[in-house]
């Protein structure tokens, strides 16, 4: 008869489970646990302290009273609907990204359901029609989720063929647009900007125009940092390539466009775009300085975005472009198909940070008279002798909204780079 061999010894529970990761963690030492203990003290006594102020001692009421005012500025409460039918687009396309992208839309996709089911139901002062079109969203999310196809049940002809043919095939390749399917759902996000701005600014047929004077609040923020990020992506990758071609006027004229405006402050610019620039226009045009603000975000955005993508391409080895021409490819099928895609690939930490600089480079506006929502901020304490003691519940506000919305396009970045395996051979 065999003897059975003894079972393992099980590992001291100090090496093991929660006690096992703070001793490694954060006790590993005496001197660092020293330091954990003072930082734990330090910060329990701030988080003490600041939540004492936060739900006795601050006053709220500067943020609820004057609530509309800090999401939309001025815009006529008549033409809330729009921006509701907006919002429900964009609900869509957060269920499409959810189905499209599981590990790196879901939770964003349940943070602005959750924001909507808090607004629809906050007491404050709102009409039922406005909430009832706040609560569907949580619907419309679901609508986009079924609507998008499983990746099994994908028709990639079909859908390249909705995207746009060879150029939106080609473009939809790039790293995060890397299937069919997520090329639809790009195009269809490009659809909601267009809506937005159409339904939220321009005349349409039976529509009243809204005085682009009446944008502000957080919404004139987040206009124009979409319309940059949608915009100096695709003009900084042109002007890239162009520095990397090998005609001489293109480079040079693209190295000339880059360093004037990578050498020249945002604010400078916004100051020339408002009052020198429109000394060139015939004197019946007139430009309206949200649209000026726009394409002077993109401009300036566009040349540090440009210097982010040459690097990425000019980080890819030298190896893989050989390969290509030894396949046969061309020049421009080598720079689409091998340089391009793994060049942005590699540098989507940069392409995001450009991405957050540009969001909080919108405050700027307020420079150039325009009410974004530090701008409303200030002029809700220091115009109004009620809230003159609140500033520090404003500008609080203000703060976590921006670290919001910064740490939401974080959190996507890294959650594609995880997909796409960015930084692993």
């Amino acid at each position: 008869m065999t003897a059975r061999a003894a079972p393992a010894p099980l590992p001291p529970a100090t090496t093991v489970g929660v006690l096992g990761w703070l001793r490694k963690n954060l006790f590993s030492s005496r001197g660092n646990g020293v330091v954990t203990v003072l930082l734990a003290v330090l910060l329990a006594w701030v988080a003490v302290n600041l939540g004492i102020w936060v739900l006795v001692e601050a006053d709220w009421t500067v943020i609820i009273s004057r609530a509309p005012l800090y999401i939309v500025g001025l815009y006529p409460y008549e033409g809330y609907w729009r921006l509701c039918i907006c919002l429900l687009l964009i609900s869509v396309l957060l269920g499409m990204s959810w189905r499209a992208w599981p590990k790196a839309a879901r939770r964003f996709a349940f943070g602005f359901g959750a924001v909507m089911l808090f607004v629809g139901v906050f007491p404050h002062e709102m009409a039922p029609d406005h909430r009832a079109l706040l609560l569907l969203n949580l619907p419309f999310i679901g609508l986009g989720y079924v609507l998008t196809p499983r990746p099994a049940e994908a028709h990639p002809g079909r859908l390249e063929a909705m995207a746009g043919g060879a150029i939106a095939t080609a473009l939809g390749r790039v790293a995060i647009f890397s299937t069919p399917r997520r090329m639809v759902i790009a195009a269809f996000g490009a659809l909601v900007l267009i809506m937005i701005l159409i339904l939220g600014i321009a005349g349409v047929p039976g529509l009243d125009p809204v005085n682009p004077q009446d944008l502000g609040g957080l919404m004139i923020n987040l206009l124009l940092a979409f319309f940059g990020i949608v915009c100096s992506l695709p003009i900084g990758i042109g002007l890239a390539l162009g520095r990397r071609s090998s005609l001489p006027i293109l480079k040079v004229a693209c190295v000339i466009f880059i360093e004037v405006i990578r050498g020249v402050p945002l604010i400078t610019l916004l100051f020339m775009s408002r009052h020198i620039l429109p000394l060139t226009f015939p004197e019946d045009l007139n430009i309206d300085r949200v649209y000026l603000a726009g394409i002077t975000i993109t401009i300036f955005s566009s040349a540090y975005m440009a210097e982010n993508v040459r690097g990425g391409m000019a980080a890819v080895l030298r190896g893989q472009t050989e390969a290509a021409h030894a396949l046969g490819l061309r020049g421009w099928q080598t720079t689409l198909l091998i340089t391009l895609p793994q060049g942005l690939r590699n540098i989507i930490p940069a392409i995001v940070g450009q991405f957050i600089s540009l969001f909080k480079d919108t405050s700027l506006v307020y420079f150039i008279g325009m009410l974004d929502l530090v701008e409303m901020g200030r002029v809700s304490v220091q115009g109004n002798q009620e809230f003159i003691d609140n500033g520090r519940e404003v500008y609080l506000f203000i703060a976590l909204v921006f670290w919001v919305f910064c740490f939401s396009m974080s959190f996507i970045s890294r959650r594609i780079e995880g997909a796409l395996g960015v930084g692993r051979r």
